[in-house]
């Protein structure tokens, strides 16, 4: 498998850990207290971090000497506590929804920052995906704008746009090279280290009872450390707005795990949002040149068929 292939495979992957957790994290809102659930979810997931790493001896605090980490770590906390409070006054597939139409902002952030090109296939590809998404969420009924309130929308809408910033710093972090497990869970525990503050000033009660502990320790250390170092890793070589496209896959295996779990029912609605999904990815890839891989500490160089020198300086493939 080359390495295209294999970060392509490892942004799929972290899409169906994510896609679990939004059930999940529905049920425990409606009984433990959000900023609990962050702290705790992200906790968790830095520790495995942690455990990783000293079992490779490769325990490295210097990441925490790494501006972008702490950074990182304040927009993760942020988005988390956002999206957790957000889904107590809305529905989950609500959340997916509003969650990852933060696509469009990773597009124009890339645009912005790196110079990516906006090219036709990218604009169709991203609005297909969007579509996908609406039609698997909505399932084409009215009655799903009458799902939840206006605080839980505006709440989980805003983390997604929160999110997107995120991805275009970690970005910029994996474009410096470095060891990527330390520096995931340097991030993820600046995340704990942030979300503990709001739960002391509030005295968020911890919960009692073994099936919501159960919950709480599948969030932990199932869809945070490792999905967030997959996705880490998808972009040495694929742009953040084909892998934030991938994502929305997550919308997919969200519907799947609430059909399994929660009896929500499911259709061709889903086969449908699926598929546009899919091919929405598949527009925004054709032509598009692979990201050279960065060293291990430092930027990688750009052959010229993947820049294009322009009036406003170089643009990125």
């Amino acid at each position: 498998m080359d390495s295209r292939s294999r970060d392509f495979a490892f942004v799929i992957l972290a899409s169906v850990f994510w896609g679990s957790s939004f059930p999940v994290t529905k049920v425990l809102v409606g009984s433990v207290d959000p900023l609990f659930v962050t702290a705790a979810r992200l906790g968790l997931g830095a520790l495995l971090g942690f455990l990783i790493l000293a079992l490779l001896k490769r325990l490295d605090f210097g990441v925490f000497r790494r501006p972008i980490v702490w950074v990182l770590g304040v927009l993760n906390a942020l988005a988390f506590n956002l999206q957790n409070f957000g889904m107590v006054y809305t529905t989950a597939s609500k959340t997916s929804l509003l969650v990852n139409v933060n696509i469009v902002f990773i597009a124009i952030l890339m645009a912005l920052v790196f110079h990516e090109r906006v090219t036709w296939k990218k604009v169709v590809g991203i609005l297909v995906g969007i579509v996908g998404v609406v039609v698997l969420a909505t399932q084409l009924n009215t009655k799903f704008l009458q799902g939840g309130e206006f605080l839980g929308d505006a709440l989980v809408f805003l983390s997604g746009v929160v999110w997107a910033f995120y991805v275009i710093g970690t970005k910029s972090m994996v474009d410096r090279g470095g060891d990527y497990i330390a520096l995931t869970t340097g991030i993820l525990a600046v995340t704990t280290i942030v979300a503990i503050i709001p739960l002391i000033v509030f005295a968020a009660p911890i919960p009692t009872g073994g099936t919501l502990w159960a919950g709480i320790l599948y969030l932990g250390f199932v869809p945070t450390f490792t999905p967030l170092l997959l996705y880490t890793l998808s972009m040495r070589t694929i742009s953040p707005t084909i892998s934030g496209l991938l994502v929305l896959l997550e919308v997919v295996v969200a519907s799947l795990a609430s059909f399994f779990f929660l009896g929500d029912p499911i259709g061709s609605f889903t086969l449908i949002g699926g598929a546009l999904i899919l091919a929405g990815t598949y527009i925004v890839t054709i032509g598009e040149k692979e990201i050279p891989e960065p060293g291990a500490a430092g930027l990688a160089p750009v052959p010229q068929d993947t820049a294009v020198p322009g009036p406003n300086g170089i643009t990125r493939r």
